[in-house]
């Protein structure tokens, strides 16, 4: 939810207490919106993230470690040049107002000790971030407000601050005096209004969900009208407003999080008071924590979802292309199946040229081909003489040669195109974070996604197997000297390679190690992996896996390899049936069944087939993913998402990535 002024005065209090004597030790700038201030607080570093980004204004407390520009924004210079070691004297908020006011000093270059505000203003798309000097003047703001944007107030350098327009609502003490005085704290315009609605126009820095934590305490629908509610439902409402600005007042703050499942890892609100109505909370240490991992992981999830459907729209764009592509082959190849009929034409026109007459359209002959020797109609082109007649089908044949035989291979290359980007996006669609998303692109960086990146790639990998192709003319002299013809060249790009430490490092930073893949514990104690992607579908299965443990995958469908980790252990039932619930959720199965909703439980098994990995072989010269396999058996199970039913591996169950 939005930061209602009743979470603003906790998340005050918390920030006051913790950043209170803090020094201002580095300032950045990600982005246009958002300010990063990193403090040190004791033999503590704290990082405050500021965002005036309408979509998520926010201030807090934040783990997050974000990338910076190279060159920071004139907002961002102006913040260091007037706050860089600067000590934090408080942190405030005027009533319960989403306005926080953190109050700095600081020396300026005489030594003298001056005093500064940055503000932070959190409403919605009116959100800002606002550097003030001693005399409450406008150094700079993060958004520049002018008489073109609003004539009431205007944010702009050498101005005078104002604080925003106060509401005029009671504060929460006033309307808690009201009520134990007898007197009414509904506001007369709102008692004709819902009850909620009520609430919310009548109390300061109360929020929707709030007022509506309110209604569900005294048992209301928050929907009813409060002028129509009976003098003792008014009473009950009246007893838990009481006890709700009670413990706002007494600053019995409970930050939590809120979720829609049990099992989800993704709040959906948060508050500073653990409201009943909500489901699933999950209390939190402070509500900078609780809005930290709120705006964390939906960000990571707005990331994942964006780099999905940019990924997908990349990949279905090229399956398009491979469709139509093999549309065209198929229709040349129909064309090329044509060529022993040009031929037998050809050859006949040749034995029985004596029939053919000058401007004729077509002549009949006899086809010697055929076991009852039958007469055949041949098609001729009148201004063509008998003998060219004969050489137009002779070349007619060998152009449909042609076309057969170049055709047969490229649509054997396109089904297989079609396959590999079929298990890409089988592989986007069930990425489940940015891991699976970055295995992706190092497989489409490894291969190319297109045609023509795939032919590249080609071409590199042959110049650097056969580099004598790459040799300048003249440079075959040197071959007949001693040692191979290489060596210099290798022994000069061995000289440049960094030594020691620090070359590892630019090393490793260069070329970081390849994902691992998932791993799970099954139900029996097997270690269950899983590729998330056809790069690493190979590396796993091929090279990882031992020739006795067991491998897995959807029949006949893209999807991934999963490999029980067994040795020459005997596997359980369950444990294979777990292995292949997780091969058919990471197949194309389960990303078309998501999509329906089939009436029938059998219509929702997946056949999922399983060797041990002795039997997987590598198909010769195929793309990445795409293997053989031989004395298989079928499970028939249905997707399960293995997150939900097993359990990461420990430290104990870790296997080499490679042998």
């Amino acid at each position: 939810m939005p930061l209602d002024g009743i979470s603003a005065k906790c998340l005050a209090i918390e920030l006051n207490q913790q950043l209170k004597e803090a020094r201002v030790d580095r300032i950045y700038q990600p982005d246009r919106t958002d300010i990063l201030i990193l403090f040190r607080a004791g033999r503590e570093n704290l990082r405050l993230v500021l965002s005036a980004n309408p979509a998520a204004p926010r201030i807090h407390l934040t783990t997050e470690a974000r990338e910076n520009p190279s060159e920071p924004p004139m907002f961002c210079m102006l913040l260091r040049k007037h706050l860089l070691g600067a000590r934090v004297l408080s942190v405030e908020t005027p009533g319960y107002e989403r306005i926080f006011i953190i109050r700095l000093t600081t020396q300026n270059e005489l030594g003298d000790t001056l005093e500064k505000k940055l503000v932070v203003e959190i409403m919605g798309r009116h959100s800002n971030i606002i550097l003030l000097n001693q005399d409450n003047r406008i150094h700079d703001a993060i958004l520049h407000i002018d008489q073109s944007i609003s004539r009431l107030r205007e944010i702009m350098p050498a101005r005078t601050y104002d604080l925003p327009q106060n509401q005029n609502k009671p504060a929460p003490d006033q309307v808690l005096q009201a009520i134990r005085n007898g007197l009414p704290y509904i506001s007369p315009e709102a008692q004709s209004k819902a009850v909620d609605k009520a609430l919310l126009e009548s109390i300061q820095g109360f929020s929707p969900q709030l007022c509506q934590a309110v209604a569900a305490a005294a048992g209301i629908d928050p929907r009813s009208r409060y002028d129509q509610l009976t003098t003792p439902v008014q009473t009950d409402l009246a007893i838990q407003l009481q006890r709700m600005l009670e413990t706002i007042l007494a600053q019995d703050y409970h930050p939590s999080t809120f979720y829609l499942d049990a099992r989800d890892t993704i709040p959906f609100d948060f508050h500073a008071l653990a409201l009943p109505n909500l489901a699933h909370p999950r209390p939190e240490a402070s509500l900078s924590a609780a809005m930290d991992r709120f705006y964390l992981e939906r960000n990571r999830q707005n990331r994942l979802v964006q780099q999905k459907q940019s990924l997908q729209k990349r990949v279905e764009t090229e399956l398009e292309n491979a469709a139509r592509k093999l549309q065209l082959h198929q229709d040349e190849l129909t064309e090329g199946e044509k060529r022993d009929f040009y031929r037998t034409c050809g050859e006949l026109l040749a034995a029985q040229q004596h029939l053919i007459q000058d401007g004729l359209n077509f002549v009949d002959v006899q086809n010697y081909y055929d076991p009852e020797l039958g007469m055949i109609r041949i098609d001729l082109q009148p201004a063509l003489s008998p003998g060219q007649n004969v050489q137009r089908f002779f070349k007619l044949y060998q152009k449909a040669r042609g076309k057969f035989e170049t055709n047969t291979r490229l649509v054997q290359e396109d089904l297989a195109d079609l396959e590999w980007l079929g298990s890409l996006k089988s592989a986007v669609q069930q990425a489940s974070d940015e891991a699976d998303i970055q295995a992706i692109r190092e497989e489409i960086a490894a291969t190319g996604l297109s045609a023509a990146e795939r032919r590249q790639k080609a071409q590199d990998l042959g110049s650097e197997s056969n580099p004598e192709k790459k040799q300048k003319p003249g440079s075959q002299l040197r071959d007949f000297a001693p040692g191979k013809p290489g060596s210099k060249a290798r022994r000069q790009a061995k000289a440049k390679q960094p030594s020691g430490a620090k070359g590892k490092a630019k090393s490793n930073a260069k070329n970081p190690p390849p994902l691992p893949p998932r791993s799970y514990l099954s139900s029996d104690g097997f270690l269950i992996q899983a590729g998330r992607n056809n790069l690493q579908n190979d590396r796993l299965t091929l090279r990882t896996a031992q020739k006795d443990d067991l491998w897995f995958h959807a029949q006949k469908i893209p999807g991934t390899h999963v490999i029980i980790r067994c040795g020459k252990r005997p596997v359980p039932e369950r444990t294979l049936e777990e292995a292949a619930q997780i091969a058919a959720w990471f197949s194309q199965a389960a990303a078309s069944l998501q999509q329906g909703s089939p009436a029938s439980s059998e219509v929702h098994k997946v056949a999922v087939d399983y060797c041990p990995v002795s039997q997987v072989k590598k198909i010769t010269g195929a793309k990445p993913g795409l293997v053989q396999y031989d004395h298989y058996q079928t499970l028939f199970v249905r997707p399960r998402d293995p997150q939900q039913f097993l359990q990461s591996p420990g430290q104990e169950h870790n296997y080499p990535e490679e042998e």
